[in-house]
Order: structure tokens, then C-alpha cells, then sequence
């Protein structure tokens, strides 16, 4: 198989490669990105507003049977709708931007005013359901604090609501291991030899020599 060298490559490629720069007639409109950026916004902002009344139904059906938890939900869903309120703050940012590159070219821009007219009223109905979602939770919270002082709900133990921690036996690091796995087998075997040792017998106890097991004591000779 044979390989073409470089400079036969690059002259067999003259002219033909693409040119990736934009040429000048078909530059986009200056109003396209803070109007796309202002529709990913707005889509963000109704799912995000959407997701907080799930959770904070689902914290209205568990405030009998544990208000504190319901409690802390409604603030983490307070929370939400804070966040929510500052992005819907960056959509009215981007819309003046684009009203503003509307009048700097009105040329480029024939469809645009229709366009940003429905943006607008888009973002004015998330403003208001925004409105109507903060008064919600904030209703549901007074009423389970307001339920928790007058006795009508009981706070759970604070116990209950963590999870069981189960402790588990966690496996050796087979590097770990190996670091200190010994590669000879008397350097291994030897540890364990040296636990298997008996008890070392105190000086004070003299024992026979094993030549002396089983054999008569030596006879005593008579020197009278």
C-alpha cells in the first residue's frame, strides 16, 4: 500500500477546501442571540416553576404525618422560585437588547417585532404565574407552621426522617495489597511461624536432654 507524501497531498487539495469564514453578506443579525438566549430562559423558567408546585404538592400531602420535612421542602422551594425570579429578570434584560438592535437595524429585522411582541407577552404570563406560585407556597408554609404551634400537627423526630446508615465491610485495594505483599514465600510464611511460637519455658525448669529420655540413670560406683 502505497502513501502519498505531503507536498502531493497539498496540491492535489488546492482549492478545494472549504473556507470556514462567514462570508460578509450572510453575517447573523445582531438580534438572534439575546433572542435565543432569552427563549432558553424562558423555557428553563417554566419547567423549573412547574417542578417547585410538584414538590410543593407533594410536601402538602406528607405536612400530617411530618411537618418539619414538609417545612424544609417549602423552603428549598421558596429557594426555586427566588432563582426562578432572577432569570425572568435576565429575560427583561434581553428583550430591551433586542428592541435595541431592532432600531439599529431595522432592515435586517422585518419579522422581529412580531416575534418579540410574543416573547413579551410570553414572559409577562410567567412573570404573573411566578406571583401566583410564590403566594402558594408561602400560604402552605404559614399553615404548617401555624398548625405546628396551635398542636394541630406534630413534629416528627428529626431521627426519623435520616436515612438507616448500614456499615459495610470495605474490600482491600488490590494495589495496597500488592505493595505489601511479600514476593518470597519464607518472608510470608515467616509471620505466621513466629505467632504459631510456644511460650518460652522459664529458666528455673531443667529438663532432661532428649538423649537422656527412656534410659536407666547411670550406676553409682562404690569406692569402699
Amino acid at each position: 500500500m502505497s502513501r502519498r507524501n505531503h507536498a502531493q497531498a497539498y496540491r492535489r487539495a488546492a482549492g478545494t477546501c472549504r473556507d470556514r469564514r462567514r462570508p460578509q453578506g450572510l453575517r447573523r443579525a445582531a438580534w438572534v442571540r439575546p433572542f435565543r438566549r432569552l427563549h432558553r430562559t424562558l423555557d428553563s423558567s417554566f419547567h423549573q416553576i412547574r417542578s417547585t408546585l410538584l414538590a410543593a404538592g407533594a410536601s402538602r400531602r406528607r405536612a400530617q404525618r411530618r411537618p418539619v420535612r414538609a417545612s424544609l421542602e417549602l423552603y428549598q422551594a421558596s429557594d426555586n422560585l427566588v432563582r426562578v425570579a432572577s432569570r425572568l429578570r435576565r429575560v427583561a434584560l434581553d428583550l430591551a437588547e433586542v428592541n435595541a438592535c431592532i432600531a439599529r437595524e431595522p432592515e435586517k429585522a422585518s419579522d422581529v417585532p412580531e416575534l418579540l411582541i410574543q416573547a413579551t407577552v410570553r414572559w409577562m404570563f410567567l412573570a404573573e404565574w411566578l406571583r401566583e406560585s410564590s403566594d402558594q407556597v408561602f400560604n402552605l408554609q404559614q399553615d404548617i407552621l401555624t398548625g405546628v404551634e396551635t398542636g394541630a400537627l406534630v413534629p416528627e423526630r428529626i431521627g426519623d426522617s435520616r436515612p438507616r446508615i448500614i456499615l459495610a465491610p470495605r474490600p482491600v485495594p488490590i494495589r495496597a495489597f500488592l505493595l505489601l505483599r511479600q514476593h518470597r514465600v519464607v518472608d510470608r510464611i515467616a509471620p505466621l511461624i513466629r505467632r504459631r511460637r510456644r511460650t518460652p519455658r522459664p529458666a528455673a525448669l531443667r529438663v532432661p536432654r532428649r538423649s537422656l529420655l527412656g534410659r536407666a540413670p547411670p550406676l553409682s560406683v562404690c569406692l569402699l
